[in-house]
């Protein structure tokens, strides 16, 4: 079937369409830090399950991508694409209605992360058939700035309204934009329905436990322990730390096992000519697999950086949840003027190349700065510097990292390259989020319990002072300013002089190592865009 062009105004409001949709998923990522604190109120959990939460919807997204892909070959990406769009609304709605966390969980991570699997891959597989050359650059870039406004306007709108009304009212927002995405989006060129197409359920299934499990244990680390166990956790009467283990050692083995399974059965699948959910093809160019293993790289470090600043602002400047979005709004701010700068100058003369490592050199520097301005007597502006080199070295980073990556493949490649592309950004947010966001609460409770202990000069066991930072963890995650204030007031007078320096001292120190990690993240991404490409690539 001969698919004819489509006519500029359906391709120029699609294409609108399309960006919105990124958008709204984005806004509906980008809320979920701002309003966290009243949400972990309101269902009486901790900040560690939210955290889950957020890496259990990236990596639904990034295992369910090449299934998506599988089914918007055998259905057309029209059917897949309106199918996605009311999953997420359904998903957005029970999320917002959750009465527990469980709930939340299910509705936020699971409904919506499948949802949002379509919705962020096929945006790029159809701006790609629109365009060409010139017209799909800047097509990429708006596309990639229409995910980071969704972001900025998610973190600032949310905090607003979690701070002047409630945390149930910031989901149901983006519901508002669905209308007019249908009205817009009318063109699916240039892929027909294939009807016979088989599915790899199999695939699917074993992508999607592999890497589900490893990142769940990782993001429930700091609430679970890394190997002994910090809660007693039963379900159905059944213990859930096995021969005095913690869990978290077991979800990731579990998880490695299904992901190798996952692999076995994808060379099998392609060695006897049946169908499989990713060709090893693409992965098989030192290319194509530098400028993922870069973009993953800098996508769980700067994702943990946003995540952290969210846990660490707050409590050490005294900010609510709208303020602390303030705060971090130059970051954001200097990341979209960036790119919508390189829009306007597309036709720099400069390799791709270089403006990634230029955009990592300057956040190089950025971090760097950040480290220096955290330290005892900060304020809100002493970090604005640092906040916005980082975010104009990101939005160079940004503008081109996916372009290098696509440039490697042909144009029948495109859908593959995206569907392995996409999930491998998702699993860097997940682990930046899961690995930092514990190391900053875990470091933060050990140095503060340590400090009080080293001051009221006693002896404690060390059953005793596990027992103490884990209930230490649990309540930074879940207490309010006054209930911790109301906690540390329960101490001994003995160590009340020195308890606010103790504070600010180990949260300090927490957020310097974590900033420290992330510096050290970025100079190994810096030190592999030697792997990419050094000129320019023309797609065949």
């Amino acid at each position: 079937m001969t698919v004819s062009p489509p006519d500029g105004v359906k391709k120029r409001n699609s294409a609108i369409g399309l960006c919105l949709t990124l958008f709204m998923v984005s806004f509906h990522i980008g809320v979920l830090p701002a309003i966290m604190p009243p949400l972990v109120r309101s269902l009486d959990s901790s900040v560690g399950y939210v955290q889950g939460a957020l890496v259990l919807l990236s990596l639904v997204t990034a295992a369910f991508a090449p299934t998506s892909e599988n089914l918007s070959r055998r259905w057309g990406r029209q059917k897949i694409f309106r199918g996605g769009l009311v999953l997420f609304a359904i998903g957005t709605v029970l999320a917002s209605l959750s009465p527990t966390m469980g709930a939340f969980v299910v509705s936020y991570a699971l409904i919506t992360g499948i949802a949002a699997t379509t919705l962020v891959s096929i945006p790029w597989a159809l701006m790609d058939s629109f365009y060409d050359d010139q017209a799909e650059k800047i097509a990429f870039l708006l596309l990639t700035l229409s995910m980071v406004m969704g972001g900025l306007i998610g973190s600032l709108t949310g905090g607003l309204i979690a701070f002047r009304l409630s945390w149930r009212v910031a989901f149901p927002i983006e519901l508002a934009l669905m209308p007019l995405i249908l009205y817009l989006v009318t063109i699916y060129p240039p892929q027909p329905s294939e009807e016979q197409t088989p599915i790899d359920w199999i695939g699917g299934c074993f992508s999607f436990l592999g890497l589900g499990l490893t990142l769940l244990g990782i993001s429930l680390s700091g609430e679970l322990g890394w190997w002994e166990p910090k809660r007693n956790l039963n379900f159905l009467g059944i213990s859930l730390a096995p021969f005095g283990i913690s869990l978290v050692p077991i979800l990731i083995a579990a998880g490695l096992v299904c992901f190798g399974i996952f692999l076995f059965w994808e060379r099998q699948q392609a060695r006897v000519g049946k169908v499989s959910l990713v060709s090893a093809g693409l992965l098989h160019r030192r290319d194509f697999v530098a400028s993922l293993i870069v973009a993953m790289l800098h996508s769980a470090f700067i994702t943990g950086l946003s995540f952290n600043l969210f846990q660490f602002l707050p409590p050490v400047l005294d900010l609510n949840s709208f303020q602390t979005a303030l705060t971090v709004l130059p970051y954001n701010l200097a990341m979209v003027i960036v790119l919508i700068a390189m829009v306007r100058f597309i036709n720099i003369q400069l390799p791709p190349r270089r403006i990634v490592q230029m955009g990592l050199m300057l956040e190089i520097m950025g971090l760097i700065g950040l480290v220096n301005a955290v330290q005892p007597g900060m304020t809100r502006f002493s970090i604005l510097p640092a906040l916005i080199v980082i975010g104009i070295g990101a939005g160079f980073f940004s503008s081109q990292i996916g372009a290098i990556a696509y440039s490697t493949t042909s144009r029948h490649e495109k859908p593959e390259a995206t569907g392995i592309f996409n999930p491998f950004q998702r699993v860097g947010q997940a682990l930046g989020r899961g690995i930092l966001g514990s190391v900053l609460i875990g470091l933060a409770s050990v140095k503060i319990v340590d400090g009080v202990i080293a001051e009221l000069d006693n002896t404690v066991d060390a059953a005793t002072r596990r027992a103490a930072i884990a209930y230490l963890q649990r309540a930074i995650q879940t207490f309010t300013n006054d209930e911790m204030r109301a906690l540390f007031a329960q101490l001994p007078n003995a160590v009340q002089p020195s308890l606010n320096d103790i504070i600010d001292t180990a949260s300090i120190g927490a957020m310097r190592t974590t900033l420290s990690i992330i510096l050290a993240t970025s100079i190994l991404c810096i030190l592999l865009t030697a792997r990419l490409p050094r000129r320019r690539l023309k797609n065949s």
